[in-house]
């Protein structure tokens, strides 16, 4: 079996023309648009009681997430009108502006700092993170660079280490900030990418045995970070302290039971959950809604990373498929790291829901995410493949 990713499948080529563009994967913006909506209704219920205490309208946090989907929508469908090559380049371009902007982020004075982080960037408009579009142009990045030159992923020295190396840089600015959940998400799309697309099993696995001490000396030589390790091993040690938002989480989901509390009826949202229309808001639903909605969202996420993985197993272009592989890795380790914390299955890393918390910039960039697969879906016809995609998308 030859196992290079890059002999392509004989059927049609992709040319980036909007002539012979296609239509979107209607199922992925069906589900995309559910999730959207859905989170909508959630963080106007998470957040009204802080809204009202903080700024006197209940509504000042789900207005605000509104717009902000309102403008990612826009978003959205621009770039899913947009041209395959023009993606390419464009986030190119993006990729090296993110790095600057993470390097501008930690300038004292600059950056805005937050829980002891400094990760913002004060826009007057509105505050800009840059860590959220570095994860995406990190995967357009990986997947140029190994759509450029088919042959790097089995050159070491040439193909992997330059990747390597610049995700070294950027693993650096985000410690610094520090921001411990991106390095590990961002960590996940390298290494789930070079696998996808060709490298040595030997290669991956080595890869992964070496970060392994790293992420732990990482924890270790970090005490806030080592105090949320022994947290989540023993949530119920200090329940007024350390583990107190744990243990709030897990009470939403104890009080939701199988049918919850009605929405807008939780109570864990009054002042005792910290974070709950952002980080914790999954354990709002459950509270709220119950286990069989819990069940309905994870649901959602599985068939939203399905459909994007099926955009990449069924394109003709190597380029579409690394970049809606690594879309996939992104949308559905966020998704995973977002439920496994809140439900004391996962160490706390402070990331959102995509789609459904509230976030400015988290849900533009998330928007336009599912935006670039749907542009990339333009590109693939199932029915004139003529070949059922193999697994780790090599052609047998």
């Amino acid at each position: 079996m030859n196992s290079n990713i890059y002999q392509q499948p004989a059927s049609r080529p992709i040319n980036g023309d909007n002539k012979n563009l296609g239509n979107i994967d209607i199922w992925l913006a069906a589900i995309a648009f559910l999730l959207l909506i859905f989170g909508l209704v959630m963080v106007f219920s998470a957040s009204s009681p802080i809204a009202l205490r903080k700024f006197n309208d209940p509504t000042y946090y789900a207005l605000r997430n509104g717009l902000f989907a309102l403008i990612g929508l826009i978003v959205m469908a621009i770039i899913s009108r947009t041209p395959v090559p023009v993606i390419r380049q464009l986030g190119l371009v993006g990729f090296w502006v993110t790095m600057v902007l993470l390097v501008v982020a930690l300038i004292p004075g600059v950056g805005l700092e937050g829980g002891g982080a400094r990760r913002w960037i004060n826009l007057k408009f509105f505050t800009l993170q840059p860590s959220e579009p570095f994860k995406v142009m990190l995967v357009i990045y990986i997947a140029h660079l190994l759509a450029e030159k088919p042959d790097r992923v089995q050159n070491l020295k040439d193909g992997i280490a330059p990747i390597l190396a610049v995700f070294a840089i950027a693993t650096t600015l985000l410690l610094a900030e520090p921001d411990f959940g991106t390095t590990v998400i961002s960590g996940a799309i390298v290494i789930g990418m070079i696998f996808i697309a060709g490298v040595p099993t030997a290669w991956v696995v080595s890869l992964i045995a070496g970060a392994i001490p790293l992420a732990i000396a990482g924890v270790v030589m970090a005490p806030y970070r080592f105090r949320r390790v022994t947290s989540f091993l023993d949530p119920w040690d200090d329940p007024l302290d350390s583990d107190f938002q744990l243990v709030q989480s897990l009470l939403s989901f104890g009080n939701g039971g199988l049918h919850g509390t009605g929405l807008g009826e939780g109570q864990q949202k009054q002042f005792y959950l910290p974070e709950a229309h952002t980080d914790f808001i999954f354990a709002i639903i459950g509270e709220e809604l119950g286990l069989f909605w819990i069940f309905f969202v994870i649901l959602l996420f599985a068939l939203l990373v399905w459909r994007a993985f099926a955009i990449a197993r069924l394109s003709n272009d190597l380029f579409v498929r690394l970049s809606a592989s690594g879309l996939s890795i992104l949308l559905g380790s966020e998704a995973i790291a977002n439920m496994g914390v809140v439900m004391g299955l996962l160490p706390p890393k402070g990331l959102t829901l995509p789609l459904v918390s509230y976030g400015g910039t988290s849900l533009v960039i998330t928007l336009g995410a599912i935006g670039m697969l749907l542009a990339f879906s333009r590109t693939v016809n199932p029915g004139k493949t003529g070949k059922k995609p193999p697994s780790r998308l090599v052609k047998p």
